[in-house]
């Protein structure tokens, strides 16, 4: 009796993990193994965890990748304008090696045309050794045997697959045509808003004007490496407009001048490749002090998301010339700036 029992229990054992198992490996929303197939939809969530799989497994001509602040653009632009599928990979504060490995996965995978990637102020100043995110390193390797940890994830099983059947009895396809990843629809966008939670430092004495650079050239040679390793395809960079506020915290912290040698060694360095188009939109004046459009001091809405769209698809981009004279133009703009003004307006 005892071993009957023993053979029952483990052939109900195996059997109820192999369909756990198998459940997650058809529907396989991290897309390790294949894109959406049996009717399921596009689900882009956790661009950490998918990105890999998604670079790897989707199909697309064009990318465009970013932080949280280029999370809100839409694909519509791009697939109205651009002849081929647009996919986007977006990870929240994500540091240079946290898109890097996909970027690399895509470029080996795939004929990419064109990659439009929004590399944030806050992204060039951090050393990847700084990134205390551990990595689901059986996601993005070749081993087999470590797809275990995968296969037999509750919380894949019991959070992202019934979200994902959910959605697809409901006819869920935004995704497919937005690109995921979208949150700014529930976010009040104003003035009020971005100034109630900002913080303002007390002012600190400046440092140097190279402080920053170390980083900003670690990651600057990532990037060449890449792109000077694909000539075929074309790198069209840009610089997100973070608000006002953001430019008086970096001045009250003294990083001011370190903030923008640190944006024209980017800058340089990124012109003077051939298959790269650089946009600078730190310095849109009218933007970056129009506080309705931002929810803090570096976030904004997803109608200026729209619009830096259609800038990046439609204008020139910067050229080598450009660099000192905007950058000259725009520390004259900051060092006249009447910051204080600010915080009277909210004050009365």
């Amino acid at each position: 009796m005892p071993k009957r029992f023993l053979r029952l229990f483990f052939a109900v054992f195996l059997a109820l993990t192999a369909l756990f198992a198998g459940t997650i490996y058809v529907v396989d929303p991290y897309y390790h193994y294949h894109g959406p197939v049996a009717g399921l939809p596009l689900w882009l969530q956790d661009g950490r965890y998918q990105n890999v799989g998604a670079a790897e497994n989707l199909d697309y001509d064009y990318l465009l990748m970013g932080t949280s602040v280029t999370a809100n653009f839409t694909l519509e632009p791009f697939q109205q304008r651009l002849p081929g599928q647009t996919r986007k990979l977006i990870v929240q504060g994500g540091y240079f090696e946290d898109f890097l490995l996909p970027l690399d996965v895509a470029l080996e995978t795939h004929t990419v045309r064109q990659v439009f990637w929004g590399v944030d102020s806050n992204c060039w100043r951090r050393y990847d050794k700084e990134n205390t995110w551990e990595a689901p390193t059986y996601l993005f390797d070749e081993n087999l045997y470590n797809d275990v940890h995968y296969l037999l994830s509750k919380d894949t099983f019991f959070w992202y697959i019934p979200d994902i059947l959910r959605a697809a009895r409901e006819g869920y396809q935004a995704d497919e045509r937005t690109g995921g990843y979208l949150w700014g629809d529930d976010v009040q966008w104003s003035r009020e808003v971005a100034l109630g939670v900002y913080q303002r430092p007390e002012p600190r004495p400046a440092v140097a004007a190279d402080a920053l650079l170390g980083p900003a050239q670690e990651n600057l040679d990532h990037v060449l490496a890449r792109v000077d390793a694909h000539p075929q395809t074309t790198f069209t960079f840009y610089l997100p407009p973070y608000s006002i506020l953001f430019w008086d915290m970096t001045i009250r912290e003294g990083e001011l001048e370190a903030t923008l040698t640190m944006h024209e060694r980017v800058l340089e360095g990124l012109i003077s490749r051939p298959n790269v188009r650089v946009f600078y939109f730190m310095d849109d004046q009218a933007l970056i002090t129009d506080l309705d459009q931002y929810s803090d001091h570096i976030h904004y809405s997803p109608d200026v998301c729209q619009e830096l769209a259609r800038r990046l698809l439609e204008e020139e981009p910067m050229t080598a010339q450009e660099i000192a004279p905007r950058m000259e133009a725009f520390r004259a703009f900051l060092s006249t700036y009447d910051f204080e003004s600010l915080f009277q307006d909210a004050g009365s």
